[in-house]
């Protein structure tokens, strides 16, 4: 679950204590024993670059939507009223930072600032050196415990006191901290890289996966297929519908497509840059935010089979909070005796309308307020 602090800018002011006490403690009370200058100048380089990434994940703004942003057909229009403008595709409006973020993963209290589409580069490249320093400063550390340890007979006044107090309590707080932040990186990697997702979006499918397995999903996206893609609709597509809510066990991925996931190497070039520029300090993404591009799934024909109509809905193709009107027309679904309809508004009633987004909580129990989104705008 997010972390909340009582006063926020212990969220800044705990980093910097950790990385200058490990970092400089370890330095000057440790390494400096023994380890070459040339050696502790790299472990310098690596602290410093912590520092950096750092500084510009606070500092730097994780992306605004353009002024007068106008949705496309193929999203869900959805205006943000304390912005007094359209939210672009994958864009919640943070409650803390009190701006609608690009591509927003979360609002992270530990850089005091959302990790979005502008910044993530500059968080990630975060985790990454913290991740390096602190394993290379854990292998130096086992390294030095180990020789001390087999030259434990010694007389004491080998070895400096303040050298083995700092080891004492350096070592286990550095291995805490790799851990965690190993697992963070991890999960940014899975989630953003491999899955093309942010924080918000695998919730989100986790949401959409829980409809699913109670059998509510399905009849959602049927009407929404229906309302957003009225010409679409015929009599054997509404056959289709009838045998698909018919089906026992459907599979989820034959019916939820996520639009921005590529492969690993296209998304890591839209959410990093180009490859050379993932190491740079000033490296950016790609692109302006706004608009994403999409994969070949979520292509909409009109006289596609009605899973692949399904699959092409837009991002959440439940619709999240918006009421699903038509993007390509402005009739509406009318009360009719069809049978089709039939079907989906007696499986809608049967098992009630799926459950409020801005409410739900995953199996970690997260909600979208944990994640900084103000659930009022969404």
């Amino acid at each position: 679950m997010a972390v909340k602090l009582k006063w926020p800018w212990l969220g800044v002011a705990i980093p910097t204590f950790l990385i200058s006490f490990i970092g400089y403690g370890a330095h000057y009370f440790i390494l400096s024993n023994f380890l070459s200058v040339t050696k502790q100048i790299i472990f310098e380089i690596s602290l410093s670059m912590i520092w950096l990434s750092y500084y510009l994940a606070i500092y730097t703004n994780p992306g605004r939507p353009s002024p007068n942003y106008k949705p496309t057909p193929d999203i869900w229009p959805n205006f943000c009223k304390k912005c007094q403008n359209y939210k672009p595709e994958r864009s919640h409006h943070c409650k803390t930072c009190n701006q609608c973020v690009l591509m927003m993963d979360h609002h992270c209290p530990w850089t005091m600032n959302c990790v979005g589409f502008g910044n993530y580069p500059h968080f990630l490249r975060f985790l990454f050196w913290i991740i390096v320093t602190t394993s290379v400063l854990f292998c130096i550390q086992g390294k030095r415990i180990y020789f001390i340890w087999q030259q434990r007979h010694l007389p004491g006044y080998f070895f400096k006191k303040s050298e083995l107090i700092f080891l004492t309590i350096l070592t286990p707080l550095n291995s805490f901290v790799l851990l965690t932040i190993a697992v963070l990186f991890l999960r940014c990697l899975l989630n953003q890289i491999v899955n093309g997702r942010s924080q918000i979006e695998s919730w989100d499918i986790d949401r959409l996966e829980s409809l699913f397995d109670s059998r509510r999903l399905i009849p959602k996206l049927i009407d929404n297929a229906w309302r957003i893609y009225p010409e679409s609709r015929c009599l054997q597509h509404e056959r289709d519908a009838e045998e698909l809510l018919a089906q026992q066990r459907p599979r989820f991925d034959e019916l939820v497509n996520f639009p921005y996931d590529f492969d690993v190497y296209a998304n890591a070039i839209l959410y990093l840059g180009p490859m050379y520029l993932w190491l740079w300090p000033y490296g950016v993404p790609t692109g302006d935010g706004n608009s994403f591009p999409k994969n070949d799934i979520s292509k909409y024909e009109v006289n596609s089979p009605l899973e692949d109509i399904i699959l092409s809905l837009p991002w959440p193709p439940d619709g999240g909070k918006t009421n699903t009107l038509s993007n390509h027309g402005s009739s509406t679904i009318e009360t009719c005796n069809e049978s089709g309809e039939q079907v989906i508004r007696s499986r809608l009633v049967q098992n009630g309308r799926p459950s409020s987004r801005e409410k739900w909580y995953n199996d970690w129990g997260e909600s979208l307020d944990d994640f900084g989104v103000d659930v009022d705008m969404e």
